[in-house]
């Protein structure tokens, strides 16, 4: 139940990372403006973007790419509790440097950290299972 479990978190993190970077490539300005209250008023400023974006999706592709190819999801689930702390880690980062008035940046911390909470117990659970 907890290997499924585990493939099931990796395959949603790469499919979420693949959607919203390709999103946030071919959009930027709909993606960071709209969403995050970025401007985008160069043509550097996108690029600069697309290329964030653009690495998002490359990763969502290779998480992808790694469920199905690898027997066991332990360790690709180990790698994504390191990214999504990563994630956590960075938003609370940008909280403390950048001030506490960020609305989304609330939201997705706590979906992050509900899902980071959620992989780690997964993943002990794998541990206890064998």
């Amino acid at each position: 139940m907890y290997y499924k479990s585990a493939r099931i978190i990796n395959l949603t993190a790469g499919v979420l990372l693949f959607i919203l970077g390709l999103v946030g490539f071919f959009i930027p300005e709909w993606f960071f403006t709209a969403k995050y209250d970025v401007l985008t008023p160069t043509p550097q400023a996108k690029t600069i973007l697309r290329v964030m974006m653009g690495f998002m999706a490359t990763i969502g592709a290779l998480w992808l790419f790694s469920v199905f190819v690898l027997q066991d999801p332990k360790k690709l689930l180990a790698a994504t509790i390191i990214m999504t702390l990563g994630f956590v880690l960075s938003r609370l980062g940008g909280l403390m440097i950048d001030g506490w008035a960020q609305t989304h940046t609330y939201h997705e911390l706590i979906f992050e950290i509900m899902a980071l909470f959620i992989s780690l117990w997964v993943y002990f659970n794998l541990n206890a299972q064998k």
